[in-house]
């Protein structure tokens, strides 16, 4: 059952939602007429039956459906490195109420993938809040955000996220992000993470630590904790190519 906590933030997203919607159809409007829609040939064979124009007619009535929203962010996603820098501004605002209070984890995932893009202080905020959501798949869109953008508060929080998200596919996220920093911002919290409980992040810090030193001992744990020691560890040999492709081959037994 959902805690109290949870059910009064997903209210508060409800109500900021209204909010937020006049800024996007706006954004449809304008940003729809110097692009066009193009949604493939499932979209224009709909447009041409009368069940679905009657439907779409119906829940436009209403509003922006939620599709819309979707294609909506996905233009101004596409528009937002051109706009001038007020304009930016205007917009990064608008994706941080998004972030903060919309009750679709979908569009707050959407959303800071589009935030991501621009460089105003309002956007770093909105990552952060993106980092505490309670959905995962925000939060996970949220490592892709901060690897992107880089910077002392990318890395920061990339190494909190590493070592202390609820969640192993974040944690994986985030120690993926960080091998796109330098290799002493991030050794000491790679090095503990060698020690990690769980199977899946130690592999994901080998292959961070890959990318980070060019050495490979692959899924040795051990060999890679004396290495980041200081220890000179030689690699394993590496097979050849016809061995790799030998045993790409599938088996027959």
């Amino acid at each position: 059952m959902p805690s109290k906590q949870n059910l009064v933030s997903q209210a508060s997203r409800a109500v900021s939602w209204l909010g937020t919607v006049a800024a996007l159809g706006t954004l449809a409007f304008g940003l729809a007429l110097a692009s066009g829609c193009t949604d493939g040939p499932f979209y224009q064979m709909k447009k041409m039956n009368p069940y679905f124009q009657s439907q779409w007619k119906k829940d436009r009535e209403l509003g922006p459906t939620f599709t819309d929203r979707l294609a909506e962010l996905d233009l101004l996603q596409s528009q937002l490195a051109r706009m001038p820098e007020a304009e930016q501004q205007q917009w990064s605002e608008q994706l941080s109420r998004i972030i903060q209070k919309d009750p679709s984890a979908e569009m707050r995932a959407r959303a800071v993938a589009t935030v991501a893009q621009l460089p105003a202080d309002s956007a770093v905020t909105a990552l952060n809040y993106a980092s505490g959501d309670d959905v995962e798949k925000v939060r996970l869109a949220a490592c892709h955000a901060w690897k992107l953008r880089g910077g002392e508060a990318a890395r920061d929080m990339l190494m909190s996220l590493a070592e202390t998200d609820e969640s192993t596919s974040v944690r994986q996220a985030a120690i993926e992000g960080l091998s796109a920093f330098e290799l002493n911002e991030v050794k000491s919290t790679l090095i503990r993470l060698l020690s990690d409980r769980s199977p899946a992040v130690q592999f994901q810090v080998a292959q961070s630590l890959k990318k980070l030193t060019g050495r490979d001992y692959g899924g040795d744990f051990e060999a890679w904790k004396q290495f980041m020691a200081g220890e000179e560890v030689p690699e394993p040999p590496q097979p050849s190519l016809a061995e790799r492709a030998w045993n790409s081959l599938p088996s027959w037994k």
